[in-house]
């Protein structure tokens, strides 16, 4: 009974990792920023309330659940029209804009 268990379990998850599912099982979904220099990230509100932001091959909280800078945590910043995002690898990433173009 336990095996048949498990195994329903593995192939319910299996079914649920969807591209689709993968962009928004975790919180809102993934926002794509394209920036100068080729460079890009994402961002998204994860259901815990933090924000989380992918770049440079990892991903850090930008803020806690209450809404707060995490201490030494990447930042998001307005710059005129754009966004910069500095604190990731590869960084700064200057003149972002949000591009959806992709998101679901």
């Amino acid at each position: 009974m336990h095996m048949r268990l498990l195994a329903t379990t593995a192939l319910l998850l299996a079914a649920c990792s969807t591209g689709e599912d993968l962009k928004t099982r975790h919180g809102s979904p993934l926002h794509t920023y394209a920036c100068a220099d080729g460079k890009s990230f994402q961002v998204r509100q994860v259901m815990t309330g933090e924000v989380e932001v992918t770049a440079g091959g990892q991903t850090r909280d930008t803020t806690d659940a209450e809404g707060e800078p995490v201490p030494n945590g990447p930042r998001m910043v307005p710059v005129d029209e754009a966004t910069r995002l500095t604190g990731m690898p590869g960084g700064p990433y200057e003149a972002c804009f949000m591009d959806d173009s992709d998101a679901a």
